[in-house]
């Protein structure tokens, strides 16, 4: 797979503020709504995503390659390159937060270490 550098990178974004992504529609090429862009992350090897919730505040992230345009929408040209992020729900609010998450977002409270490594197989 071919990886872009980041002066590619930012060359396909055109020097876009953040703010310009964030809290957008992010649609497929099938006219469907995938979520909204709630923020942007970049991996160590310099590769750029957004970050996408959905509609059950499942987050993913979207590879910038996959982003085709950025207008009052930003246009993706498939669904298919999105990475799910693992999530773990609160036990007091259920509200989803990420794997690495010590406390929920939402209420505040501690959150355990995720099931597997405490579940006995």
């Amino acid at each position: 797979m071919h990886h872009h550098s980041w002066k590619e990178v930012l060359v396909l974004v055109q020097w876009r503020r953040r703010e310009e992504l964030i809290g957008k529609d992010i649609i497929d090429s099938a006219a469907n709504k995938i979520g909204v862009a709630k923020d942007l992350a970049w991996s160590e090897d310099g590769v750029f995503a957004v970050i996408v919730e959905g509609a059950e505040e499942e987050e993913s992230f979207l590879p910038f390659d996959s982003v085709e345009k950025v207008g009052d929408v930003i246009f993706v040209k498939v669904k298919a390159s999105m990475v799910s992020i693992p999530m773990k729900t609160c036990p007091m609010c259920k509200h989803k937060n990420p794997t690495e998450a010590m406390f929920c977002a939402k209420c505040g409270r501690t959150l355990e270490e995720t099931d597997e490594k405490n579940s006995k197989r």
